[in-house]
């Protein structure tokens, strides 16, 4: 086993551990790491199946995605049709310029909570509207970069939805949108045998660590587990944006 395998699979587990702790994150936290060794393109590749599977057990644990799915269904839907624009062009037209806008969606996702849009008015005047709105462009840039959160979040916060089903409506977003993905990188043949075999043990360890961070959730302090991970971010952005224009 080489020591790029083992970098991934350190990686995917921890990954898991973040989502398993907060709810959701693994990709957030997976496709800055793996950019640091890989391309932007081939760090979302790799996320496809174990983040398709981190948010399927999370979905059948909460018992609640068809109540969610038929509450925000134009959200989820048109996170697809966002993800099927955002993952051919990251194909398609792929330049390392992806590197910097994954830098920024970092950023902007580290600044949400200081974004004051006042979007809630228009969200009940208009809810249809804005579902499709938020959606688009977060499938969006979720098939660009493989981070949704920053956009889901604006959504949610101004929604004013509750903890516990916000987190189920970004799970049912990322599974809708990696599935989408997984057709469309593969309609490109991007998977190889060998490829599909090295997902077996990488999607093993981000549920083991989605596992364990589901039971350590009510025994760490998550204040500070979420200041030490958006420290880790920020880092990451900064050396995503001097890999960009220096390296």
């Amino acid at each position: 086993m080489d020591n790029l395998l083992l970098i991934e699979l350190f990686i995917f587990f921890g990954s898991g551990l973040a989502h398993g702790i907060l709810g959701f994150g693994f990709p957030m936290v997976a496709t800055p790491l793996l950019s640091i060794f890989l391309s932007v393109k081939e760090s979302v590749l790799y996320t496809l199946f174990p983040t398709m599977a981190v948010n399927a057990n999370v979905l059948k644990k909460s018992g609640r995605f068809k109540e969610v799915f038929f509450e925000f269904k134009y959200l989820i839907v048109f996170v697809l049709v966002g993800s099927f624009i955002g993952t051919n062009f990251l194909i398609i037209f792929y330049n390392d310029i992806y590197t910097l806008l994954l830098a920024f969606v970092i950023v902007l996702y580290l600044n949400t909570s200081k974004i004051n849009l006042s979007l809630y008015d228009t969200i009940q005047r208009y809810p249809k509207l804005m579902m499709i709105l938020f959606g688009f462009v977060s499938g969006i840039v979720s098939g660009l970069v493989n981070i949704m959160i920053p956009v889901l979040i604006i959504y949610i916060l101004e929604s004013r939805i509750e903890k516990e089903k916000a987190l189920v409506v970004m799970n049912g977003c990322f599974f809708a949108s990696k599935s989408l993905q997984i057709f469309i990188f593969g309609f490109h043949g991007s998977f190889s045998l060998s490829f599909l075999g090295t997902m077996i043990p990488m999607v093993a360890f981000a549920l083991f660590g989605l596992a364990l961070g589901s039971m350590l959730r009510d025994k760490l302090d998550e204040r500070l587990y979420t200041k030490l991970l958006r420290l880790s971010l920020w880092g990451l952005a900064f050396y995503l944006s001097i890999r960009y224009f220096y390296m």
